[in-house]
């Protein structure tokens, strides 16, 4: 009788065990299924990042002559200041295009001369180093503007420009950008009829719900094609975009940025005249992705210009629009030399919220915001 009764007292007690070790078991299951970051969220750092990396276009006209080839403003939400930037001389031939992967923790520069595309490695804290690795391509490059990175699609997006010929301006796709060395030819090479600037996306993912977008110089367009579309296969076609925007009064469209959040477009146009003129553009259009879709010719929602906004030659542009954040409109002005900066609902003739405190020394062509 006391055999049976320990017997049966030692059973619930590990019974009572097994219970436990599955309940928490369940829980720690649960928690890591919870907090598993999905294939398409960004890589979200401890503390907030607003950090905007800005590339030069200028070439040293000697051996002994050092420029720093890129600023990184870190923050560039500051309330009180606008800071001059730590610089790094990444040694491009002229110096167009950048973007940054915080998944691959990579820097993407681009060089207009040398048919380059340069990647550097950033630390945690920001630091961009100054050994580089690159790829060539000499077949298919005539003159690299713009760059984005698809992390889901793991490519690199170049538009590439031909003054000469304009027939041979293309739309260049590059695959596992980060592992390729020496001469290389673009998985895919898009010729375009209109010659390319600037690149942004609608979205991360590869499906018909994300777009990507290009602004066009002169015809004052906007293309859009389905991602998934053009991101696939290997080609050298004519592209045709999938929906066409005209910004109504549009001279020379170049930067271009969307906002996700809000779902608004903004483009800077460089305007009439180049130079010291005041006559730059901004322009903002709201519901963007259905008024992209919808195409034809259309009125900006808004238009920030005039002789307050000291936009002379806008080259570029990057937007934050995160509700919880500081939200701005930064631009590159290439005649003035200068990063601006325009609070988020700009409208008009409008002074920036901050600029750089003096002119910088080199020539800015385009930046790009990390802000996680």
């Amino acid at each position: 009788m006391m055999k049976d009764i320990v017997f049966d007292f030692q059973e619930k007690m590990y019974s009572m065990q097994m219970n436990r070790i599955f309940a928490l078991s369940l829980i720690i299951l649960c928690l890591w299924t919870s907090c598993k970051r999905a294939d398409d969220e960004p890589l979200y750092p401890p503390t907030p990042i607003s950090r905007l990396y800005i590339s030069f276009s200028d070439i040293a006209n000697s051996d002994t002559q050092v420029y720093q080839n890129v600023v990184v403003f870190d923050p560039a939400d500051s309330t009180d200041y606008f800071p001059t930037g730590n610089g790094y001389n990444t040694s491009p031939n002229q110096g167009m295009g950048i973007t940054f992967s915080p998944d691959l923790r990579q820097v993407f520069q681009v060089s207009r001369l040398d048919y380059s595309v340069r990647y550097l490695t950033v630390s945690e804290t920001g630091a961009v180093s100054t050994s580089s690795r690159s790829f060539v391509d000499s077949v298919r490059a005539r003159s690299f503007r713009s760059i984005r990175y698809n992390k889901l699609s793991d490519q690199l997006f170049i538009t590439n420009d031909d003054p000469a010929t304009p027939a041979n301006a293309s739309l260049n796709i590059y695959n596992n950008p980060s592992r390729l060395v020496g001469q290389q030819n673009p998985r895919k090479n898009i010729r375009l009829t209109r010659r390319p600037w600037g690149i942004a996306m609608t979205g991360t993912k590869t499906d018909t719900d994300s777009l990507l977008l290009l602004s066009t110089l002169t015809a004052g367009e906007v293309w859009a094609f389905n991602l998934a579309g053009i991101s696939t296969g290997d080609s050298v076609s004519t592209g045709t975009p999938n929906h066409r925007l005209t910004i109504s009064g549009a001279n020379d469209l170049r930067g271009i940025a969307y906002a996700p959040n809000s779902d608004i477009l903004f483009l800077t146009d460089l305007g009439a005249t180049t130079g010291t003129a005041t006559d730059g553009i901004i322009y903002v259009i709201e519901n963007a992705k259905q008024t992209i879709r919808s195409g034809g010719s259309i009125t900006p929602s808004r238009i920030i210009t005039g002789s307050n906004t000291n936009l002379a030659d806008p080259i570029d542009i990057a937007v934050s629009d995160d509700s919880t954040r500081k939200q701005y409109i930064y631009v590159a002005d290439r005649a003035n030399k200068t990063v601006m900066r325009f609070n988020f609902d700009a409208n008009g003739n409008v002074s920036p919220n901050k600029n750089t405190v003096t002119r910088l020394s080199l020539t800015p062509e385009f930046i790009y915001l990390d802000a996680r």
